[in-house]
């Protein structure tokens, strides 16, 4: 009984010095260290990111593990330093950026809005792209115009030729979309009609409460309106991203993840093709190499959307994608930054 008192007791005075050490902050120093530890951080580096968050001047620096406005102000502090001391290219420092970002992304995915989805298709906003699968006939793609309680209202498919005499409506289909910010999704289901609105022909596709839920994002995506170079490759391996030094195809980058991009190209082009994409940010340039799995052809203006799978990326380019994609692009230089010490880096 006396143990168990003590152990009780003990606990109580951890529990009392943990919330003293905390004060006004939402966070103890205890809890700060431990969760830090927990993330894979050494003590160097925790310490170094809690000096770098108190001296970018964050309300609650004890927050950076947590939250993740803290977090990219933290980063966008660390690459501001780095840059200006010329340290951005040297392997310690690629390294423990690295780490920042892996943990910037799992802060990302852990948010609610990534786990929630949908079960109807009446949950399908407007302006969502749709790709329509017909047995014996191929894939097209079309747009949400509209949705009500009985199907949705959907732009005429463009794709592949159909037969002579083909009648879409009462044909079965499948129907794919990639719902931003969640995950992709299947449905199968008919054609109510085919008929034009305001002299724009149309589909009317049945709504059903049986989707099903296939790949979830792994990466975060960056819309885009980035003018850039397109090459066509004969393998991948190699240099995929050594810069080329005269100008290629040019084409406009649309979004952008590390995981791949899709690039808007004049002409029409075909699944399968080995690319690589040059563009810059600002002062830094970014080479991607890959494979074309995908593409939306616009008949009209003569133009394709590629959307293409990228060879995993090194870590320096990596840093620099994310760095787009997550807003965290360092600014001008701070001077208030503390020197950084290598040896915080050294686990």
């Amino acid at each position: 009984m006396l143990t168990i008192l003590l152990v009780v007791v003990i606990i109580l005075l951890l529990v009392s010095l943990t919330m003293l050490m905390r004060g006004d902050r939402r966070f103890s120093p205890l809890e700060y260290y431990a969760r830090g530890k927990e993330l894979g951080f050494s003590l160097g580096e925790a310490k170094l990111i809690k000096d770098t968050a108190i001296l970018a001047k964050l309300g609650d620096p004890t927050a950076v593990f947590w939250s993740i406005r803290e977090l990219d102000a933290c980063i966008r502090a660390f690459s501001r330093r780095f840059k200006a001391e010329g340290k951005e290219r040297e392997r310690g420092t690629i390294k423990f950026m690295e780490k920042l970002y892996e943990f910037r992304k799992k802060l990302e995915f852990d948010q609610p809005k990534y786990h929630l989805g949908i079960r109807s298709s009446r949950a399908i906003r407007s302006n969502q792209r749709i790709r329509i699968l017909v047995q014996g006939l191929g894939v097209y793609n079309s747009t949400v115009i509209d949705s009500n309680d009985r199907y949705l209202v959907v732009t005429y498919p463009v794709g592949g030729k159909v037969p002579p005499g083909f009648q879409w409506k009462g044909i079965r289909v499948s129907v794919y979309f990639w719902r931003q910010e969640d995950a992709g999704y299947v449905f199968d289901s008919y054609i109510l009609e085919d008929l034009r609105i305001r002299n724009i022909p149309v589909l009317q596709i049945g709504h059903s409460e049986s989707l099903l839920r296939t790949q979830k994002r792994k990466s975060l995506r960056l819309r885009s309106r980035v003018p850039a170079f397109l090459y066509l490759l004969k393998r991948l391996e190699g240099a995929y991203e050594k810069p080329e030094r005269v100008p290629g195809m040019k084409c406009v980058l649309q979004d952008l993840s590390e995981d791949g991009a899709a690039v808007l190209i004049g002409g029409k082009a075909r699944i399968g093709l080995l690319v690589k994409m040059q563009f810059f940010f600002g002062d830094d340039q970014v080479v991607m190499s890959g494979t074309v799995r995908s593409l939306e052809y616009n008949i009209e203006k003569n133009q394709s959307v590629l959307h293409v799978e990228a060879v995993p990326p090194s870590p320096r380019m990596r840093n620099l994608i994310r760095a787009q994609v997550y807003n965290v692009q360092p600014g001008p230089v701070d001077d208030v930054l503390p020197e950084l010490d290598g040896r915080a880096f050294s686990g």
